[in-house]
């Protein structure tokens, strides 16, 4: 079985780990494109083979110029099934690298505090909902002005505009303070890349 860990451009050289059930990376070349992979013996999902995988995305952000990382998943059968899902999607994968190239992704929330809604209460449910979605309204936009591109709740930063993001996030928490801002990141962009793959 093939694991795949992620599309990228420009890999400078592979990370000195090794991937899910202690596997080494390889490199793979399919129409076009550069994937990394591994072999695996088995499909089981544990949290230490998530956290192996996670671990080997976090690495080639550090030496490609832009990764499409994959999500945990099912392994391919072997070297055709791959093949034929990857040259199936080759221009749109190539599209992708191209859209998150440089950049990564921040996660942002935004929760006004509300006191717990009855039991059952429709209501009081779809009240908090809406506050929620106000809430994240007032950050937004002028989040997403500095990004390349935003999904609710994620944001694709250039990474020389990482700095001048954070410095939005804090100054819209000081103008907000009725809001509980949580911003997380910068992470590989795995929700920018779900498009493609």
């Amino acid at each position: 079985m093939i694991h795949v860990y992620g599309i990228v451009q420009e890999l400078s050289e592979l990370p000195q780990l090794t991937g899910v059930d202690g596997a080494p990376l390889e490199r793979r070349r399919l129409g076009g494109l550069e994937l990394v992979t591994s072999d695996r013996a088995e499909a089981e999902i544990t949290q230490e083979a998530v956290l192996d995988h996670a671990a080997v995305v976090e690495e080639l952000m550090c030496r490609s110029a832009a990764v499409l990382p994959a999500q945990f998943g099912r392994p391919f059968g072997d070297e055709s099934e791959l093949a034929a899902a990857i040259l199936a999607r080759a221009e749109a994968l190539a599209r992708g690298l191209e859209r998150v190239r440089g950049c990564v992704e921040f996660g942002v929330r935004a929760a006004v505090p509300a006191d717990e809604p009855e039991a059952g209460s429709g209501v009081a449910y779809m009240r908090a909902l809406l506050a929620q979605e106000r809430a994240m309204t007032k950050i937004r936009e002028p989040l997403a002005e500095l990004a390349r591109s935003a999904t609710p709740g994620a944001y694709l930063v250039q990474k020389d505009k990482v700095s001048a993001f954070r410095d939005a996030v804090e100054r819209l928490t000081a103008e907000h303070p009725e809001l509980t801002i949580v911003c997380t990141g910068p992470w590989p962009p795995y929700s920018f890349g779900a498009e493609a793959a």
